[in-house]
């Protein structure tokens, strides 16, 4: 098979293709995990919690941001929470499905609930969530690796007038990542040459980084880190020596009070309909893997399934780290 026909993370396009009767069943899927509620609106969680305030540490996380162009918190989604993600990443691969198809459970949307205090520090009360997903799983073996350097670049002017950004990736550790199994990789902004240019051209890479300003981002399980769109960084390779696979999932977070920066956009306040969900899904595999660059007759069928559950296909290509 042609590398342009098979997705990034070794899932062949025609096998998905094959098996939408099975995707769009949300019978299948609450028969392969029982106890992982598949509802119409898993924001709910949000509105059981109380009223967020200002988080501890805020400034600081803001400071960071401003001028290292990431930060990290301490471990804020719950063990329990952890555990039920990882079981149903578990599950969906058994079942030959890539792990983004986890996302169909509310789990993954209601463990944002314990990152929302911080968003809303730093992208206002109002944010919205840009549903570019992407699910990790890096074994433990030697050729396993998170995506290769890379500025995530996929939307111009998102750092505000007082340096904050307008749009961040928000990536959850569901397993502790570390040097051995594939932990994140920075570049801090203000250590980085070709960051000023970076903010101009999207396109800018990375070819006058020195290696002694390369930040490791060893990280617990639980953790939600944050980065802006240009700064670059990568997931390293992993190791047979690993102790456990690296585990996380990314999405994108958006300020509310500006322009949307892409055609689709969630709300963390109202429902996801399971139809939508999963059409979503099958966006972002579209968009992050090898077809989003080229035309594949092969993916008709995958867009008619979006278009069938009001999903729009993704306008280019993207990154994520």
């Amino acid at each position: 098979m042609k590398e342009a026909q098979v997705l990034r993370k070794g899932f062949a396009l025609r096998q998905l293709v094959e098996r939408l009767s099975l995707v769009e069943d949300p019978g299948f899927w609450r028969r392969l995990q029982p106890e992982a509620p598949i509802t119409e609106h898993p924001w709910k969680a949000w509105e059981d919690l109380p009223a967020p305030g200002r988080p501890e540490g805020a400034s600081e996380l803001a400071a960071r941001l401003r001028q290292e162009g990431y930060f990290q918190t301490e471990p804020l989604v719950p063990e329990a929470m952890i555990r039920q993600m990882r079981s149903c990443i578990e599950a969906v691969r058994k079942a030959g499905f890539p792990p983004m198809f986890a996302l169909v459970y509310d789990v993954f949307y209601q463990a944002l609930a314990h990152a929302r205090p911080t968003l809303e520090a730093m992208l206002g009360p109002d944010f919205q969530l840009v549903p570019n997903f992407w699910v990790y799983y890096v074994e433990t073996k030697d050729d396993g690796k998170g995506f290769e350097p890379h500025r995530d670049a996929e939307y111009p002017d998102t750092i505000g007038v007082d340096g904050m950004p307008t749009v961040l990736t928000v990536w959850v550790a569901l397993t502790d990542a570390t040097p051995l199994n594939s932990c994140i990789y920075v570049v801090p902004i203000h250590r980085d040459p070709q960051y000023p240019e970076a903010l101009r051209d999207l396109r800018t890479g990375g070819q006058r980084i020195a290696l002694e300003d390369i930040r490791a981002l060893p990280t617990q399980a639980g953790t939600v880190s944050c980065w802006n769109q240009y700064i670059y960084h990568w997931g390293s390779r992993s190791s047979q020596r690993a102790r456990t696979p690296r585990i996380s999932y990314a999405l994108y977070c958006q300020r509310g009070d500006v322009t949307a920066v892409d055609d689709v956009r969630l709300d963390p306040r109202g429902p996801i309909g399971f139809g939508t969900r999963v059409a979503l899904i099958c966006r972002s595999l579209y968009r992050y893997s090898h077809l989003s660059i080229q035309e594949n007759e092969d993916a008709t069928p995958l867009l008619d399934f979006m278009a069938r559950n009001g999903v729009s296909p993704p306008a280019r290509p993207g990154f994520l780290a």
